[in-house]
């Protein structure tokens, strides 16, 4: 069984209702009024204006705090009480950064581990059980209630949403995080249902669908219609983004004017959630992948308020595909003061969109329209890119991508959704299969939704009429994330406590400084090295610029040390000659460092004058793809050294190529340089 019977009782935790800070807050049921009227507000607005509400009202503290593993990442989160609550992720040196760079704390701090996690699954589900209840608590003041349920009783407030998690599947940090942060009823399962890139079977599917709704019954709310106690499921934990399309009582009808054929798979999580009639009664969505994604996935949707949207659009501009345009979009996004960068038109080219990527998409929201499939997507005038070209993100990013294919292997870093979703997208709305081009919401009015406070995948779904049938779009991410416009009031932070000593809590920024000091002093690598990892996780990428500089001029050792740490911060800073300097350094380049050398450099490839340079580039020819890389690196060759210098470097690599997909492609590549 994925679930145990006596195990779907509500695990979750209700929103405490202290009088001091939930007040004027309406509770499910309620209207918002105006001199005593009620408003009449359609659903998905409500439950986008509660998780609003409960972000406001809830004190955020102004400190990150970084973790070194599951166990204090648990412990952490059960710090947080009605006083204040603050992100918590797990340490490490792509995520948590980005996550600090986004949210800008007064302070990071590193903690200590707490030991190990319990072995036995129950003793692990009661840690998240405290935990999640301990953060609906009020600190002196004495409650009978002892489990969530009781909470709920006692303070008579409903839940909005429901988690699924698994204490067994590392994606149990974004559960347990999101039953805390947004009061939902929380479900611990059993078992496991495969990987994102498989499909699961009918039956299968029709097991799970029931088990999900007996689950949310089994709280006793109205949950069976849309507006209803429960509009939000996030199932967190791995799954198959397709199945086969449901039959019986639960089969769906195609969306009107879309061709399609039998067994061919629809969209996991658009089945799940349906009446049997096929209306919804929820919007589901999923969450997968390790802990320390997982976490920053969930804390990027609890904290983060997103001031930079862009949108890039590759379509014309007549008949259908003029329906999708952007250029509406970006005027709603401007009214509700987003900062707005748009690509569109021939400035969408493979140029254009090259150009971009040479420091990074410092985006925080990302609306975009391609075509393609799992593997590439098309620029202006249908010119292809690869995931190869999927950028390194600044910042964490919402995600709306109107392309066929992109979440088929959504695990797999060689597609173009797996690649959005390493680099650290942490909701998405996109396709799992061919979804013809009317399944899409049109971005203006995702827009206008999001800028009405309605949650953000919420507002990238079909929810009524003929075309909200089970079909291709998938949701990844937290269904109940908000994107606040910033013309609406932030969630304001109090100040921080101090650090405390028993817990082993250390200043991030503070220990930068003594490690730079005890560097200076004793000139040893791991000195310089513990002091450019903690600057660059403490946000400062100025800083750990100028530290690599200096790094830089003591000696191989220490540049050795340092270099990994450095590149991010100088791809961002686009300092191109001192990241080549780092880049060499490197014993073995990780492939996202791969991906940030030639993301800088493919576009200053034409400034190279010597043939020693370009040779050096050669050598780091990403493999999985080489036609990629050699596609662009070709031409300079030949500019600098000649036809046949060009021809010997791909010549060289279709020698050892086995993909025959990939021979093709170099074959081409080579007939093309005489």
């Amino acid at each position: 069984m994925w679930m145990n019977g006596h195990r779907a009782s509500v695990r979750g935790v209700l929103i405490v209702c202290a009088v001091a800070i939930f007040a004027a807050m309406p509770v499910r049921g309620q209207e918002p009024q105006v001199q005593g009227q009620p408003i009449p507000m359609p659903w998905p607005m409500k439950i986008g204006l509660q998780s609003y509400q409960v972000s406001m009202r809830l004190p955020v503290v102004d400190q990150v705090v970084l973790v070194p593993d599951g166990a204090t990442y648990i412990d952490e989160i059960s710090r947080w009480d009605l006083r204040g609550r603050w992100p918590v992720l797990i340490d490490d040196a792509k995520y948590a950064p980005m996550f600090v760079r986004a949210f800008k704390p007064a302070r990071v701090v590193r903690r200590a581990s707490v030991g190990s996690m319990p072995v036995g699954r129950a003793e692990r589900e009661a840690l998240s059980q405290q935990a999640i209840l301990r953060a609906w608590s009020m600190p002196g003041k004495d409650s009978a209630a002892k489990t969530p349920a009781e909470a709920y009783a006692s303070v008579g407030f409903q839940p909005f949403g429901a988690v699924f998690a698994s204490m067994d599947d590392p994606a149990w940090t974004a559960g347990v995080a999101l039953a805390a942060g947004r009061g939902q009823a929380a479900f611990w399962v059993d078992g496991s249902l495969g990987q994102p890139s498989d499909t699961l079977g009918s039956e299968q599917f029709r097991a799970l669908a029931k088990q999900v709704e007996d689950a949310v019954r089994s709280t006793g709310l109205p949950s069976m219609q849309l507006g209803d106690a429960i509009d939000a499921v996030t199932i967190c934990l791995s799954m198959p983004l397709k199945a086969e399309p449901p039959r019986g009582s639960r089969a769906q009808a195609v969306p009107q004017g879309i061709p399609s054929k039998a067994g061919e798979p629809v969209a996991t999580v658009d089945g799940l959630c349906r009446n049997e009639d096929g209306s919804r009664w929820a919007v589901a969505s999923n969450i997968f992948g390790d802990e320390v994604r997982s976490a920053y996935v969930a804390m990027s949707s609890l904290f983060l308020s997103p001031r930079s949207a862009w949108l890039v659009n590759t379509y014309a501009s007549d008949g259908d595909w003029a329906k999708y345009g952007l250029a509406n979009a970006a005027k709603l996004l401007r009214t509700a003061q987003f900062d707005v960068f748009e690509l569109s038109g021939a400035k969408a080219s493979v140029v254009g969109w090259l150009n971009m990527l040479m420091s990074g998409c410092k985006a925080e929201v990302l609306f975009m329209n391609s075509m393609g499939n799992m593997d590439f997507f098309k620029m202006w005038q249908e010119v292809e890119c690869w995931p190869e070209d999927v950028p390194v993100l600044h910042h964490p990013l919402a995600l709306h991508f109107i392309h066929s294919w992109s979440m088929t292997s959504a695990q797999v870093r060689e597609t173009v959704g797996g690649r959005w979703l390493e680099s650290g997208t942490y909701a998405y709305a996109g396709s799992v299969y061919e979804p013809y081009l009317v399944a899409f919401v049109p971005p203006e009015v995702v827009a206008a939704r999001a800028a009405d406070l309605m949650p953000f995948l919420v507002a990238s779904r079909w929810l009524e009429g003929p075309v909200d049938a089970t079909w291709r779009v998938t949701l990844f991410g937290d269904p109940l994330m908000v994107l606040p416009p910033p013309s609406q009031p932030q969630v304001a932070r109090v100040p921080p406590p101090e650090l405390d000593a028993a817990k082993g809590e250390m200043d991030l920024r503070a220990a930068a400084r003594a490690s730079l000091v005890a560097a200076r002093g004793s000139g040893a690598a791991m000195d310089y090295a513990a002091a450019m990892s903690d600057v660059v996780r403490s946000g400062d990428d100025a800083l750990a610029v100028q530290l690599w500089s200096l790094a830089s001029t003591k000696g191989d050792d220490v540049r050795a040390a340092c270099a990994s740490s450095a590149l991010g911060p100088l791809f961002r800073a686009r300092e191109s000659d001192a990241f080549l300097d780092a880049y060499k350094a490197l014993t073995s380049p990780t492939p996202q460092e791969q991906d940030m050398l030639w993301q800088l450099w493919t576009q200053q490839l034409a400034s190279i004058k010597d043939a020693q340079t370009l040779g050096w580039f050669a050598q780091q020819v990403r493999p999985v793809r080489p036609f990629v890389d050699l596609g662009r690196l070709a031409p300079e060759i030949k500019r600098v050294s000649g036809s046949n210098a060009a021809l010997e470097v791909v010549g060289a690599w279709l020698l050892k190529e086995k993909s025959e997909s990939n021979r093709t492609r170099l074959k081409e590549l080579m007939a093309k340089i005489p």
